[in-house]
């Protein structure tokens, strides 16, 4: 009987844990870590056949990099907190290479993975964003498992990210976000292999469509989640469709300006004259 109970324990436990995955470094500094995962020979399933090696441009991957944003989704009653640029621009140069090198050489079962470090304001804690990203039927899959999180060990956090950039360090419902929207084909909470405790964010991009949007190299002054990157970008991809995010802006402009234009024009109105014959004038 005790046996069988631990046995039973052991395969609970091991269905609860996360997946153990293979992770070979490819960059490895005390600000970035890129490498590539793979789970081990005989537990790779079908679906995990990727599209690599991939070879991106420098200026696609920054451009892909720079328009990714990040809002935390809070309770039903709960303001949802501002969304927030994925990465800072700080970390973008040393990223970007490091991440063109890992699918360069990525195998089929590889997910390209990373870990950017940092520290947080004012306290100056060890903080780290951290997920993954794979190529498959011509569409971009980028899965965040932390942004931003404090790491509490630096020692033992650092090693434990290194072995999975896909390990939770807080369950929390974030929502992925990129400009422009058309190119988004899903967004979803994905547990990766099926097996972590909670669950990644994943965003599903449109490979094709995001190579021939004309404004992805646009040089942009202000973070594509804000209405001001939208409202200029709106100007730089005509003849593209529509998003319904562009949409809704143009609508909102036009309605404003229609609301100033009636404002004026009730200003300078006059009072009509009342109806019926005047003093003075003929029948």
């Amino acid at each position: 009987m005790n046996l069988f109970m631990s046995v039973v324990l052991l395969l609970v436990m091991g269905g609860c844990a996360g997946p153990d995955f293979i992770v070979q470094p490819v960059e490895d500094d005390p600000s970035v870590f890129v490498g590539l995962a793979r789970l081990p020979e005989g537990t790779s399933e079908p679906e995990s056949r990727h599209a690599h090696p991939v070879q991106w441009s420098s200026a696609d991957l920054l451009a892909l990099l720079k328009r990714l944003a990040v809002q935390e989704v809070r309770a039903l009653m709960d303001a949802s907190r501002p969304a927030q640029s994925v990465f800072a621009s700080e970390d973008l140069p040393r990223l970007v290479p490091a991440l063109q090198q890992a699918f360069a050489i990525a195998r089929p079962a590889d997910w390209v993975v990373f870990a950017v470090w940092g520290a947080s304001t004012p306290s100056q804690a060890l903080e780290v964003t951290s997920g993954g990203l794979y190529l498959r039927d011509q569409q971009v899959h980028f899965l965040l498992a932390n942004h931003r999180e404090r790491v509490s060990s630096e020692e033992k956090g650092i090693h434990a990210i290194q072995q999975n950039p896909f390990r939770v360090l807080r369950d929390v419902q974030r929502r992925l976000l990129f400009f422009p929207d058309y190119v988004i084909t899903e967004t979803r909470t994905t547990w990766l292999a099926g097996g972590f405790k909670a669950s990644v964010s994943e965003l599903v991009l449109d490979y094709r469509a995001l190579l021939e949007f004309k404004g992805l190299h646009h040089d942009q002054t202000t973070p594509p989640h804000t209405r001001e990157f939208m409202a200029s970008e709106f100007h730089h991809t005509s003849g593209r469709p529509s998003s319904a995010a562009e949409v809704e802006l143009d609508t909102l402009q036009q309605e404003i300006s229609t609301l100033k234009e009636e404002n004026s024009r009730l200003r300078q109105q006059k009072p009509l004259p009342p109806a019926g014959p005047q003093p003075g004038t003929a029948p």
